[in-house]
Formats: structure tokens, sequence, C-alpha cells
């Protein structure tokens, strides 16, 4: 029997990256996927992966930006199974570069991606958690709301946004049986990835050898064996935290 087993797991962000590694390993722990995108040939093709592994999903198209969206992801989920277990909120985007080169179109797209649409999304399905009388959380936000990290600024402060805002909500929802965390994931190689990072092994090393990793990028399996604790009642105990999963940026810097 998997850790996740017969849970029902609604997934932001995964049609690529650290979301699209996470539905995979739910499904191999046994929950059902819900996963959300905008790409619906990616998403046909995870469901597929999912249905090979033996496991059971559906795929929602949505812009997370959208309430209407979100409201249709929501009835979806109930439809086809009738509650919902789990909410993994991974999509996000990325602007790197300069400070005085981020503008206000850049900072609105950061804000209502990765930070608009994780208020929307928990306010969405909270309702559903609090009726069934329990549900978890589990919000992506990055090393870069506790680590400067230069020409993330924009996204950093998102992120730490996120964190504080799961803190709180855990503290006021901790009763009503339902648990909120994040994972702050390190520099991971995904689609994210500055392209000179995923393309230049000496550029690698030279991240790697800055920031004190543990000799290596993090690839998307790191968060998905994280997300699957949180997700589990393994942690049933856990609320209100952010899991570091860096390598070691953190402590060596």
């Amino acid at each position: 029997m998997g850790r996740l087993e017969n849970k029902i797991a609604v997934i932001t962000g995964a049609t690529s990256g650290i979301g699209e590694a996470v539905a995979k390993m739910y499904a191999k722990e046994g929950a059902k996927v819900v996963a959300i995108g905008r790409n619906e040939a990616k998403g046909a093709e995870l469901i597929k992966d999912i249905t090979d592994l033996g496991g059971d999903g559906i795929f929602v198209k949505c812009d997370l930006r959208n309430p209407e969206d979100i409201t249709k992801v929501k009835d979806a989920a109930m439809d086809k199974y009738g509650r919902i277990d789990i909410l993994f909120n991974a999509a996000g985007v990325l602007v790197h570069k300069p400070f005085l080169d981020q503008n206000m179109e850049d900072l609105n797209l950061i804000f209502e991606t990765n930070f608009r649409a994780y208020v929307l999304n928990m306010q969405a399905f909270l309702p559903v958690m609090v009726e069934q009388g329990k549900g978890v959380i589990v919000n992506v936000a990055s090393v870069s709301a506790v680590w400067p990290e230069l020409n993330s600024y924009f996204y950093g402060s998102m992120k730490a946004a996120v964190t504080n805002l799961s803190r709180n909500v855990a503290k006021e929802f901790a009763r009503k049986g339902i648990r909120i965390n994040c994972i702050l994931p390190g520099p991971i190689n995904t689609n994210m990835t500055p392209d000179f990072i995923k393309t230049d092994k000496n550029a690698q090393q030279a991240l790697i050898d800055a920031v004190g990793m543990v000799g290596r990028l993090g690839e998307p399996d790191d968060i998905a064996y994280a997300a699957v604790y949180l997700g589990s009642d393994e942690s049933s105990f856990v609320t209100g935290i952010d899991i570091i999963v860096d390598g070691g940026v953190c402590i060596s810097n």
C-alpha cells in the first residue's frame, strides 16, 4: 500500500518541473491526481504516464489567475472523486534580471502567479476541507524567501509572502483538521532554471561552488519526496512550518 493510498490530490503547475514530479510520485504512492495546467497536450501526456504507472488521474486546464477557472477545477475534482485531501501549489514564474531592470509588468506577473493564485486556491479549497474535517495544503515557496538571491527580487519577495501567509492560515485552521506547510526548494534543475545554468556545466559548477551545495543541482524528485511526507499521515503533527530542500545553500551562506 502506498503512503498516499486513495488520497485525492489537486496539483497546480503539474505539466512541468516540480509539479510534474510530484504528480507522478503521488500517483506511485496511491493518490488520485487532479493535475492543473495550461498546456492541454502536456496534461494529456501526464495523465497517460500516470495511467501507465497504474495510477488514476484527470487533467483540468486552468489559468490560476482566473478565479472562475479555479472554481471549475474544484467542481471537476469533487464531481470525479467526491473529496479533496491534498492541495499542492507548485505553479510559478520567475523573472531573473537586475533589480533596476525589473519593471511593474514583471511585478504584476509574479504577484498574480506566485502569490495571488495561491490565495485564490486556498480560499477555494479550504471550505471543502473544513466540511470534510481534514485536509492538507502544501505550498511551494523558495529558498529565495529566506536567503538573498541576486536577480530574483520580486520572485523572492512573493515567495516570502507565501511562507508568511501559510503560517498564518495554518494557525487559523489547525483546530479544524487542516495542515498547511511550505517547501522551500533551492536550485532545482527545471524549466525555470536560467538557461545559462542549464546549458553550461561550468556555470553549474560555479553555482555549486558559490553556494556550498552538496555537489549537484537539485532535481524535481528531491522536492517530490518532501511533498509525499507532507501530504501523508506521517506528518500529521506537522503544520505551519517551512521545509528547506536546498542541498545546503542556507547553511553555507
